[in-house]
């Protein structure tokens, strides 16, 4: 059996060599051995050592592990068929991350060394076995998932590409420091798994505006006039949002919690779109996007404003060329997965170029087309996370580069009738206690 499962990832090796990705054969001479530009190998779970039983349930989490491990097969392929397309010599293995029955690995170090490169492995039980031993290797070890940056302490030749949220974080609070300093702003927090993240953004916050009052007299006076406070709310829950609503100033609503806190952003919506005489802004998740049930309206009410850590530019010619060649492939549209392996291949190549040949103008390579990386270093000696974030703003249909919109004008407080009640401008027949907007039978004619 053993032999067997050996001889399914030896098929993959052989597959990947012969495919016209990298038109390197095994057993060509030492010339021929010595023209191959890039060298790369992915730890991958195949989980060569299943057998499915037709007569039980499909494992469902081993099934839909190889599908996630073939589309990063074919996002690397692809972006080797485009490198090839520039001449450039490409050798690529996969090998299957997972232990075989008898809990023999399927990989070794000789597997490693040589490499420029490997990728993988995806779980998080397989990537934490492997990491001395591609350490030792002293090869770039790039991760294709989400892990916690602890796992990049250890060396300073890993990197993930998934972008680090804290970066995100960043980029929101210099918005808002620089945008609504004398707004009304209000933070919703969740807790549970996003405590870290809004830890981040309150320690930083005070820590953005502590730092700009020896730089900036305006920005001093911001700081103590800053209209700040936060709402304690849960996965399912805004709590006390609608009492902190402010009628009579610009409201932000700031939120750091993604699809883990559906519900929360459910009720964050209704909570908004039921105080519709209140100008209130909205600061989210970029998650939000993925969310079926994100009216448009609220999105142009409240101009919400995402963090995006990887977008398609569709206008491009050469990304629209290069989608064009991964449909000629494999007759489909490419996923996700494919996206990122696809991504990650070019950066790692683009960097071993840039150690051997020093700096050069590189955009005449192939570029990455979803994500794209700025490496940031976590401290001496540590690895490196991707810090490639923007902010985009819904505006006038559409999602717009939040740098590229006008400011936002002064606010108006609303005027009072001398019954204390609000006109309401869009429906000038119609007052209401401002105290009180959502309570819509105290309205009078």
């Amino acid at each position: 059996m053993g032999v067997v499962k050996f001889y399914f990832v030896f098929i993959l090796c052989f597959f990947a060599h012969n495919t016209g990705v990298s038109q390197t054969q095994w057993g060509q001479d030492s010339s021929t051995v010595d023209s191959v530009d890039f060298r790369a190998v992915a730890f991958l779970p195949f989980f060569s050592q299943l057998v499915v039983d037709s007569g039980m349930p499909t494992p469902r989490r081993e099934m839909r592990m190889r599908e996630i491990a073939i589309d990063n097969v074919n996002g690397m392929k692809w972006a080797s068929e485009r490198l090839k397309n520039q001449g450039y010599m490409i050798e690529l293995s996969f090998l299957d991350e997972v232990y075989d029955s008898l809990g023999i690995p399927l990989w070794h170090s000789e597997d490693v060394v040589g490499k420029d490169v490997v990728f993988g492995p995806l779980q998080q039980n397989q990537l934490s076995r492997s990491l001395r031993i591609i350490e030792r290797a002293g090869v770039d070890h790039v991760i294709l998932t989400k892990v916690s940056e602890d796992i990049l302490l250890g060396s300073d030749a890993i990197r993930s590409i998934a972008p680090s949220e804290s970066f995100a974080i960043d980029l929101v609070i210099e918005d808002l420091v620089e945008k609504h300093a004398e707004d009304n702003i209000i933070f919703v927090m969740t807790g549970g798994t996003n405590e870290k993240f809004e830890d981040y953004f309150l320690s930083n916050l005070h820590r953005k505006l502590d730092s700009f009052v020896s730089d900036s007299t305006l920005v001093a006076i911001a700081a103590d006039t800053l209209g700040f406070d936060t709402v304690h709310g849960t996965r399912n829950s805004v709590g006390s949002l609608a009492e902190k609503i402010d009628f009579y100033r610009r409201n932000i609503v700031v939120s750091v919690s993604g699809r883990s806190a559906r519900s929360m952003l459910s009720n964050l919506q209704v909570e908004v779109q039921m105080n519709d005489s209140t100008e209130i802004y909205v600061y989210s998740h970029s998650e939000i996007r993925d969310l079926g049930f994100i009216d448009v309206k609220f999105l142009e009410r409240t101009q919400l404003t995402v963090s995006v850590g990887s977008a398609i530019d569709w206008t491009d010619s050469i990304t629209i060329q290069a989608v064009k060649l991964f449909r000629v492939m494999y007759q489909t549209d490419p996923s996700k997965y494919v996206l990122k392996a696809h991504d990650a291949f070019l950066d790692a190549f683009k960097r071993k170029l840039e150690k051997d040949m020093g700096d050069m103008d590189y955009s005449v390579l192939p570029q990455p087309i979803e994500t794209h990386f700025d490496w940031h270093q976590l401290r001496q000696f540590s690895g490196y996370v991707n810090k490639n974030w923007s902010l985009e703003t819904f505006h006038a249909g559409h999602w717009c580069k939040t740098d590229t919109l006008e400011t936002l004008h002064d606010f108006i407080a609303p005027e009072l009738d001398a019954d204390g009640f609000f006109i309401d401008p869009l429906r000038p027949f119609v007052k209401y206690n401002p105290r009180n907007p959502q309570a819509k039978d105290q309205a009078k004619d």
